[in-house]
């Protein structure tokens, strides 16, 4: 891992937008702010980044399922984690990365994105661009997912009752199929729809 001099990650301490972070009291809000400003950094450096799970959907959800960190997904790596250390953050044992003074905690995930890339949406925070994963393709993670199975059928019925208008069904059925996961999407739908 490269550790920057003190000096370097002071530098992002004085800065405007760190500033501009530290003032913002909502967790939420705070981390939304800061994965705007990264992705924004790193697209400078030529590196896709997508938010991605519980972040992603804590975001459609308007703060309904609160989650412990970030997962973004990144195409470089090492560009990823060079600018995570610039902007305060440490590497955790677990790989996580952690940013005390803001209480920050991101995963870096260096795989493409599973879903349509033509699907995401784009979010506008502050002055930066935020792509984030489309629900279509959470709702399938959520349902495929077996890490907690509770949660997770939560979280996909909760998306298609809040896209129940826009949702884009061909496309949720096309990557239910892939998955095999039809008979849960179906459920999901079922218990959608009495909400």
């Amino acid at each position: 891992m490269i550790n920057l001099k003190a000096e370097t990650r002071d530098r992002f301490k004085t800065s405007p937008e760190y500033k501009d972070l530290k003032q913002e009291q909502d967790l939420f809000k705070r981390r939304i702010q800061f994965i705007a400003f990264l992705s924004e950094k790193l697209k400078e450096e030529g590196v896709d980044a997508i938010l991605v799970g519980g972040q992603a959907i804590d975001l459609y959800t308007a703060g309904n399922f609160a989650t412990s960190d970030v997962d973004l997904l990144v195409t470089n790596r090492p560009v990823t984690e060079k600018l995570l250390n610039k902007f305060g953050f440490g590497k955790e044992a677990n790989g996580l990365w952690f940013n005390k003074d803001l209480n920050i905690v991101i995963q870096v995930i260096p795989e493409p994105y599973s879903g349509d890339p033509a699907r995401l949406r784009k979010f506008r925070v502050k002055d930066f661009e935020l792509r984030v994963a489309a629900p279509e393709d959470l709702i399938a993670n959520r349902l495929y997912s077996k890490s907690n199975p509770q949660r997770d059928s939560e979280q996909a019925i909760a998306l298609l009752k809040i896209f129940a208008d826009s949702i884009d069904n061909t496309y949720l059925n096309k990557v239910a199929k892939r998955d095999n996961i039809e008979d849960a999407l179906a459920e999901a739908r079922k218990y959608a729809s009495k909400m």
